[in-house]
């Protein structure tokens, strides 16, 4: 595994947290975080415990005026970046983000940057990626909890629309992983309940983490139900998705 050295010459590399919603990545920022890589302001508050989504603010407002967000569903919002959508506004700001954290170790997470990556490959010279991916059946027990057994009834597209943007967000995922082979990317179950997704992970940012792990939270495990087979089904009858495919091709690449 290549690892990264956070050198005098390396400071400014950010790290470049990515992966669907509900699949780990606030707990990947928080552990950075804690172990001295800045990945939100000064002023954000506390962390993961505390219900801090552990996204930075200046990259979470670019990442939604690049997307033109005014308040859709996250998981409603799956269309990538569109190549006209940066503009000379969104390109200074980003500049001048990098430039205030010149020297510094810092990096930021935000599920979205699977959509405008594009962008940020531009602005950003080496970034230091890091992935994480969680089986569609847990990331789909969490949303099945949120809608809860009238889902059917109050919005139908709800669930289906779930299971779609953990597809798209994966896809794009596995796409940053082949086109930047020596991405981090790790399997959430393995980083809950091991200690080799952790280790990985140090040894990648070639430091000691603080363990900020809690595995009893682990709720949303893998068990299919029928609501999961529904919106399965759904999604690649309407769509032409498959999440077994995707996610079979995602941990081929997680021992890489």
């Amino acid at each position: 595994m290549n690892k990264v050295n956070f050198s005098q010459t390396t400071a400014s590399w950010p790290v470049v947290v990515m992966g669907m919603h509900k699949s780990g990545t606030t707990l990947i920022a928080d552990t950075l975080h804690r172990s001295g890589i800045e990945m939100v302001g000064a002023d954000a508050g506390g962390g993961y415990d505390d219900g801090n989504k552990m996204e930075r603010a200046e990259t979470r407002a670019l990442n939604m005026a690049l997307l033109g967000d005014t308040g859709t569903e996250s998981l409603r919002l799956i269309r990538p970046l569109a190549p006209s959508a940066a503009k000379a506004l969104h390109l200074e700001q980003a500049q001048e983000l990098l430039a205030g954290m010149r020297s510094r170790s810092w990096g930021f997470k935000d599920p979205r940057t699977l959509l405008t990556f594009g962008f940020w490959e531009q602005v950003l010279e080496t970034p230091i990626l890091v992935g994480i991916v969680r089986d569609p059946v847990e990331v789909f027990g969490h949303y099945l909890r949120r809608a809860d057994r009238k889902w059917i009834n109050r919005d139908p597209a709800f669930l289906p629309d779930a299971l779609r943007a953990w597809c798209v967000y994966n896809q794009h995922l596995l796409d940053v992983k082949r086109k930047h082979p020596r991405m981090l990317l790790l399997n959430y179950a393995d980083f809950m309940t091991t200690d080799a997704g952790m280790q990985r992970l140090s040894t990648y940012v070639g430091r000691e983490l603080v363990d900020c792990r809690k595995p009893a939270m682990r709720r949303a495990q893998a068990k299919p139900t029928a609501d999961y087979h529904l919106a399965r089904l759904i999604v690649r009858l309407r769509d032409g998705l498959n999440p077994d495919r995707i996610y079979a091709q995602l941990m081929k690449d997680v021992s890489k």
